[in-house]
């Protein structure tokens, strides 16, 4: 993930619902001066500010606003209570661990809510 793949998904999402920079700033709850800086790129997209998109846009998911992958309805994923604990998954025989998968990337969130993420090159 790059910044200006994130950006270039919300400015779609600006643009394929009309809104202007103030509405959008609206309808997700966040400061009008906090779209601007992020569309002037002074500012990177922060973690809160991506979940705060997906939970005022029912068709858009953190994986598509992240990876670019999926514009999946929210109600055709499962909830949190239907997916597997880590525990559960850590003791599986298909762990990942134990697979001969090749980590691709990984994402480091902040405490601040600001991510990263690292690609494998």
């Amino acid at each position: 993930m790059n910044k200006e793949t994130v950006l270039s998904r919300i400015k779609k999402i600006i643009e394929d619902n009309n809104l202007t920079n103030t509405e959008f700033a609206e309808k997700i709850g966040v400061p009008k001066s906090s779209i601007s800086h992020l569309l002037s790129e002074r500012n990177k997209p922060s973690l809160d500010l991506i979940t705060k998109i997906s939970e005022n846009f029912e068709e858009i998911t953190l994986d598509y606003l992240i990876f670019g992958v999926s514009k999946v309805k929210k109600d055709k994923i499962k909830s949190s209570n239907d997916l597997f604990s880590y525990k559960e998954i850590g003791n599986s025989k298909d762990s990942v661990k134990e697979s001969n998968n090749k980590v691709k990337s990984i994402i480091i969130i902040y405490e601040n809510n600001k991510f990263e993420q690292i690609d494998r090159l």
